[in-house]
């Protein structure tokens, strides 16, 4: 195995091992970048980036409130369908996907980098709330 080999895979084992990298040198600022800070768990992730090292301008949501006014799940609720049968496991993912198109589409048009169910940053700073712009979008 070739030497750069050898170290990209070495670089690529730091990197998903969460290791702290830190390059220094012309065109490489000492100090963490602007990410670092970012609280998430990547299950919280609705769309757009989900590696807390590249988050800039992340955006939050109500997830249950959004799930709760998709048509699928108006249907499992008027309809009074077993949320754990087949089609009431269907009728849920395709209310997560309607929810995840609608805040894909609020992400871009207002420049996030991404929506999360839970998101906040060690310094406190207020994370936009874009529930409503995203329920607009059902």
């Amino acid at each position: 195995m070739g030497t750069m080999r050898v170290l990209a895979l070495a670089g690529a084992l730091l990197l998903s091992s969460g290791a702290a990298v830190e390059a220094s040198g012309p065109g490489f600022p000492h100090a963490a970048g602007p990410s670092a800070g970012w609280v998430v768990d990547r299950a919280d992730n609705i769309c757009g980036l989900d590696d807390a090292k590249m988050l800039s301008k992340p955006a939050k949501v109500d997830y249950d409130v959004l799930l709760r006014a998709t048509p699928e799940m108006k249907k499992i609720k008027d309809e009074k369908i077993d949320p754990n049968s087949p089609q009431g496991i269907q009728l849920r993912q395709a209310a997560a996907t309607r929810v995840q198109n609608a805040a894909d589409k609020v992400r871009t048009a207002q420049g996030h980098c991404s929506v999360w169910k839970q998101v906040r940053h060690t310094d406190g700073r207020a994370i936009t709330d874009v529930t409503d712009l995203v329920k607009a979008q059902l």
